[in-house]
């Protein structure tokens, strides 16, 4: 139920470091991020702002990646699909070293027909590639370093159909990791990173194919958590800890030869996005959270977390959890909490074009969040119930300057609420097959002004396994969302329902082989985002059917 263009209102954490792109302030998690270094991945939904700080604001996507092996292991992967797909991977682990590269090269899986975002009849280009170095080294007990290299090469469609544009991003993240001790005498936890992104976005004029525009995305990103952890009287749990970050603009310059609306300038503009080129944030925090054993049937976990941000000022979130287990068969849980999500780069420092109106800076967004949930389990199956309600203060949305020549972010006037439920049932009917089927209701309004726009009342999924073999298994998922309204100025373009359906397949051929294989929305269905169209619905959208397959080998020497 979160309202946003980009994906900047959780925090993505890899291997207990934040990953984000520091001057939208999103993360991506398609490509660029290969499955096959992944151990595991945890979501905790719901504002995480009392440990996690800003942007953990509807919750955390936690991913692991593969543990270091007891002995040397070997994998190699290869995948292809219809949309002229080629990807190769390949890893080695052991006891001490981890080593991960992967290469990949596609059409973007969207339609060949896909034309520019501002909707001219001119289609735009689909190549893209994705590239990732993963190491990682435990040098001695208790010490995990490792360097984890993206490179990324992709059309982008934001654009008028004059221009073809493009997007190349180049991050690297250090990182170490330093553990000592047990919950029992007491654990010290300290971590460190530094990321640098390189990113550009450019365009070239159609016909003649020199530059147009290009502007610089670059940025450096560093933080240190030192986190301790002690059991006290049998009962309670506490983690205490300490957390700095820093956010520094590098070069964030642009230099414009052609417009759409007069073509090529006779004099290239030039200057930086941002008001103040050499800005950055500092963030000094202390976090504190307890987990107390109440009885055998109940437990409470409190945190709370204060933070002081250079540009933003003080802020102080909470959370508080209340789970209560009557017997081996029922859970409750009863949980409120608050979350804050401050302004990125883009948002409170963009340079606007054709204006001489300056933007205020806007407020951290706010948010406080009641959840309800029980869960029953049987032998067989486990059914989940929860309600919530949100509301939020300061929403950061995009607004018309006053000339009109623009627009620019701003702080909502007026309090958000949503409201709803969502179920999730796993049932195992038999020993080879497993369904989940999970359904949410929705509903959210402007306290002021009524319905908001772009949010699906109902939504839902349906997922089947069915282990046909005891190495072979076949399954396929529908995914289901109701029409979204929109409030732009073209009436008849809200996008209507839609139903995706997907099948696959995977198992293992020896000892050494596996495969598995697909087909990715299988009756090519089209999804448009109504968050960002002009009313042509050329726009962003879900992949097109996707047909693809993949073979692995793993050795042990």
């Amino acid at each position: 139920g979160q309202l946003d263009r980009y994906n900047d209102k959780m925090v993505l954490m890899v291997d207990g470091v934040r990953r984000q792109h520091a001057y939208y302030g999103h993360f991506s998690l398609g490509d660029n991020f290969p499955l096959e270094k992944i151990e595991k991945v945890e979501i905790i939904l719901g504002p995480a702002s009392s440990l996690y700080g800003a942007n953990a604001f509807a919750g955390i996507i936690s991913v692991t990646t593969r543990a270091f092996s007891d002995h040397a292991h070997i994998e190699a992967g290869a995948e292809g699909a219809s949309n002229g797909r080629g990807k190769g991977t390949l890893l080695y682990n052991s006891s001490k070293l981890q080593a991960f590269g992967s290469y990949l090269e596609q059409d973007a899986p969207f339609r060949q027909d896909r034309k520019s975002f501002i909707g001219g009849e001119t289609l735009q280009p689909l190549d893209e590639d994705y590239a990732n170095l993963f190491v990682k080294a435990n040098p001695f007990e208790g010490l995990t370093l490792s360097m984890d290299y993206y490179r990324n090469n992709s059309p982008f469609l934001f654009i008028p159909d004059t221009q073809d544009a493009f997007i190349k991003e180049d991050s690297l993240t250090l990182t170490a990791l330093y553990e000592v001790g047990d919950l029992e005498k007491g654990k010290l936890q300290a971590n460190f990173y530094y990321t640098w992104d390189n990113a550009r976005e450019w365009e070239t004029e159609r016909w003649t194919r020199t530059l147009g525009y290009r502007e610089n995305q670059d940025a450096a990103m560093a933080g240190a958590t030192l986190t301790g952890f002690k059991r006290l009287f049998d009962e309670h749990v506490l983690a205490l800890g300490f957390n700095w970050m820093k956010t520094q603009a590098v070069d964030m310059n642009y230099e414009r030869r052609f417009s759409f609306r007069q073509g090529f300038l006779p004099t290239p503009e030039t200057g930086s996005l941002l008001s103040d080129p050499n800005v950055d944030n500092n963030d000094f925090a202390a976090f504190a959270q307890e987990v107390w054993t109440i009885n055998s049937e109940l437990n409470l976990t409190l945190g709370l977390r204060y933070d002081n941000f250079e540009q933003f000022g003080d802020h102080l979130n909470y959370r508080g959890a209340l789970v209560y287990t009557p017997d081996v068969q029922q859970t409750w849980k009863l949980l409120y909490g608050t979350g804050i999500r401050t302004p990125t780069f883009r948002e409170y420092l963009k340079v606007l074009e054709g204006t001489d109106f300056v933007a205020p800076i806007p407020n951290p967004e706010r948010i406080e969040s009641l959840e309800l949930g029980y869960l029953y389990q049987w032998e067989q199956a486990n059914l989940n119930v929860t309600l919530f309600q949100n509301e939020f203060d300061n929403y950061i949305h995009t607004v018309p300057t006053p000339d009109d020549a623009d627009e620019y972010y701003a702080n909502s006037d007026s309090r958000w609420r949503l409201r709803g439920v969502e179920t999730l049932l796993q049932f195992r009917p038999l020993d080879d097959l497993d369904l989940r089927i999970g359904w949410a209701y929705l509903h959210g309004e402007d306290l002021d002004h009524g319905k908001l726009p772009f949010l699906a009342t109902w939504s839902g999924n349906f997922t089947l396994n069915y282990n046909y073999l005891p190495d072979h298994r076949l399954g396929f998922s529908l995914f289901y969302t109701s029409d979204r309204a929109d409030i732009n100025a073209y009436p008849d373009d809200n996008p209507g329902a839609f139903l995706l359906t997907n099948l696959f397949g995977s198992g293992s051929i020896g000892r050494h082989f596996s495969y598995a294989v697909g087909v990715d929305n299988v009756f090519d269905v089209r999804v448009v985002d109504p968050a960002a169209d002009f009313g042509n619905e050329y726009n962003t959208e879900r992949s097109c059917r996707e047909i693809w397959g993949r073979i692995q080998w793993s050795f042990d020497p």
